[in-house]
């Protein structure tokens, strides 16, 4: 390829480091297209890596480092920059389960919708944290079902419910794996430009944007992995893995050929460009061998990995087969692959393609490499699209909050990075409380709750809302109601009191509170399932119950009251002492009533003393001689001492 004129400054280099082999490109960017100048492909003298998991750091940038160093010596240039992918071997796929409860009468929108699918995620991500100590990072996740009230249902969204859920697959990245392949570059004296995933890679190249509009299924058949990536609405869904590729059928016609790995991989390739392989055993003696006798012998683990493949797909995909499927990788052309998937996946042969480097439209190069070179041109692309921006940064509430740029992202994002428990979001409306009240069943509702607000940049969003890095995102958070807990006087509709008099004492009788059949202030609180009772006192047995809380007679202007007596307003009632105190006040106001010497005699004045009864008596007190004696009820008293009504008086003289 004629490389012309270029700027070294606008150099793009990408590197594809695999199971296998490593593929280091580099080319610029022109008239809007990727033009590929030099290309280096060097296989790991060693198995240094094993399904795309680096074991030996020291041997892969041996590697990287010859890669390098040949691009350098072909273009005259000093490279010091790379664009590199993580292998879906490292993505850690996990199937969760997410509810939230909902007030019964609250319709269900995109808000609510958006937090249930959070809250999945985060139950995702608990048990992947179980298995690494490593930060995570979300790169995306599908949903597989929804559920209200338990129940399957195809569309959350309108319906009312009191519990909601949703089962999704959440694929996370952790920290560790971009870290161990920082240190190889690091190594090589490389700066990492740019990072993204090798499923991403491979669909950026193989699909282009206006197809991605289709769900459509990609594959990178490695040697150490079979990466998946889904998209459907513009955008990747999904990721999987399966950890079984080409080096599973390496080993199989290893052991058919009695020959080494690298021997086997030569044999391979071989396979599928001539009808008989001639090689060399381990026991140097030269062998010759039908190809069809390879392809029969390698047919079960072609099975296999098709059925995995394809299973993996279908449970990513939302337990459905995607509407097309496209095959990169070295694996690809594997013989009866596409056929075993097609049995496997329920989709035609003519639904599954496998993609060279010719399908890659954004790009002109050779097609030496065939699918084999695809997502390294794939890394390159997303290298031009995001220029060093491997993560971006977001402040959430003030503070920042870092996300690994795979694709777009969405507050949600941001949230689920940060750790942001999904109840937050969602207020709760208070519990509601039945009760009856005089009979009659009764509800109180609980306080409704505020759902989360959120703004970026002091513009109003929701959830669903794009981030870009910088982005300021401001949440208040949900506001759950307070649970009914109303007083009793706040259910009466109508309080009414009657004054009365007890004992002169001015007395309201306010409503008895009867609950649960105890009797209870009218300011006390009502809880679910109480039994209310509430009445204004109206008869004598009501007063002795719940005002005087004694058992005593009452009296009405001197008269016995029975206790289903009427209380009317204004009525003054006297208990039993007060009513004896009355007619004894009576009779003092008229005279109190003695007997002297066995007559009754009436004693006018408020105090009547003894010497009084003298004026009563038919006796001359000048003319009696001898001594006198006077006596009270029986006991000696002097003329000064008082008397009562009925006192036995006793006068006379010995």
């Amino acid at each position: 390829m004629d490389r012309g004129v270029f700027n070294p400054k606008d150099i793009i280099f990408s590197l594809d480091i695999g199971t296998r082999s490593i593929i280091g490109t580099v080319g610029v960017v022109r008239e809007k297209k990727f033009e590929v100048l030099y290309e280096k492909y060097k296989e790991h003298e060693q198995r240094a890596m094993v399904d795309g998991q680096i074991h030996d750091i020291n041997l892969v940038a041996s590697v990287v480092k010859d890669v390098k160093e040949d691009i350098e010596s072909e273009l005259g240039i000093q490279l010091k920059e790379v664009s590199i992918a993580a292998a879906g071997r490292f993505l850690r796929t996990v199937n969760a389960v997410g509810e939230i409860e909902l007030n019964g009468d609250e319709e269900i929108d995109e808000e609510i919708v958006r937090s249930v699918e959070l809250s999945a995620v985060k139950k995702a991500e608990e048990e992947v944290i179980k298995n690494t100590e490593s930060k995570l990072y979300c790169v995306g996740y599908s949903v597989k079902d929804y559920y209200l009230n338990s129940y399957v249902i195809t569309n959350l969204i309108g319906h009312k419910g009191e519990r909601i859920g949703t089962e999704v697959i959440a694929t996370f990245l952790p920290r560790s794996v971009i870290d161990s392949l920082y240190t190889v570059m690091n190594k090589v004296n490389l700066k990492v430009s740019n990072l993204t995933l090798e499923p991403i890679a491979a669909i950026e190249a193989a699909v282009p944007k206006n197809l991605r509009l289709l769900n459509i299924a990609l594959v990178d058949i490695g040697a150490g992995t079979s990466d998946i990536a889904i998209s459907s609405k513009e955008s990747i869904c999904a990721y999987g893995m399966v950890p079984m590729a080409g080096d599973e059928i390496t080993e199989v016609i290893a052991q058919e050929c009695l020959v080494d790995f690298n021997s086997a991989e030569n044999i391979k390739r071989s396979v599928t460009l001539q009808d008989e392989v001639t090689y060399t055993d381990v026991l140097g003696l030269e062998n010759t061998i039908e190809s069809s006798s390879i392809i029969k012998s390698i047919a079960p683990t072609v099975e296999k990995i098709a059925t995995a493949i394809s299973s993996e797909i279908i449970s990513l995909n939302g337990n459905k087969p995607p509407a097309a499927l496209f095959l990169v990788g070295g694996g690809a052309h594997t013989p009866g692959l596409v056929e075993e998937i097609s049995n496997h996946i329920g989709l035609p042969t003519q639904r599954i393609a496998i993609k060279d480097r010719t399908s890659v439209i954004e790009c002109l190069s050779n097609n030496e490499l065939g699918s084999a070179g695809v997502t390294v041109l794939g890394i390159a692309l997303s290298a031009i699209k995001k220029m060093g921006h491997d993560f971006i940064d977001v402040n959430l509430n003030g503070t920042p909050v870092s996300l690994f740029n795979s694709h777009k992202h969405t507050v949600m994002d941001v949230l689920l990075q940060a750790g942001v428990n999904p109840s937050l979001l969602i207020g709760k409306n208070g519990k509601s409380i039945r009760f009856t009240l005089n009979g009659k069943r009764r509800l109180a509702f609980g306080e409704m709750g505020k759902n989360a607000k959120i703004s970026i940049n002091r513009k109003k969003a929701s959830i669903e809302s794009e981030v870009n890095a910088g982005d300021n995102v401001k949440i208040t958070y949900a506001q759950n109601g307070k649970d009914a807990s109303p007083k009793v006087i706040e259910v009466i509709e109508n309080i009414n009191s009657i004054d009365i008099y007890i004992d002169d004492k001015l007395v309201s009788l306010e409503p008895v509170v009867l609950i649960n059949g105890k009797e209870k202030k009218i300011s006390n609180h009502i809880k679910d399932g109480d039994e209310i009772l509430v009445y204004i006192p109206s008869k004598i047995l009501d007063i002795k119950n719940y005002i005087l809380k004694r058992k005593i007679e009452l009296f009405k202007e001197g008269i016995l009251l029975e206790d289903d007596s009427l209380i009317e307003e204004g009525d003054r009632i006297y208990s039993e002492k007060l009513a004896e105190k009355e007619v004894t006040n009576e009779v003092k106001e008229e005279g109190i009533k003695v007997k002297v010497n066995n007559k009754d005699v009436i004693l006018s004045g408020e105090e009547p003393l003894f010497i009084d009864i003298f004026n009563h008596m038919d006796i001359d007190i000048t003319k009696v001689t001898g001594d006198i004696t006077l006596k009270i009820n029986g006991k000696d008293v002097s003329y000064t001492d008082k008397l009562n009504n009925g006192d036995i008086v006793e006068v006379f003289w010995s």
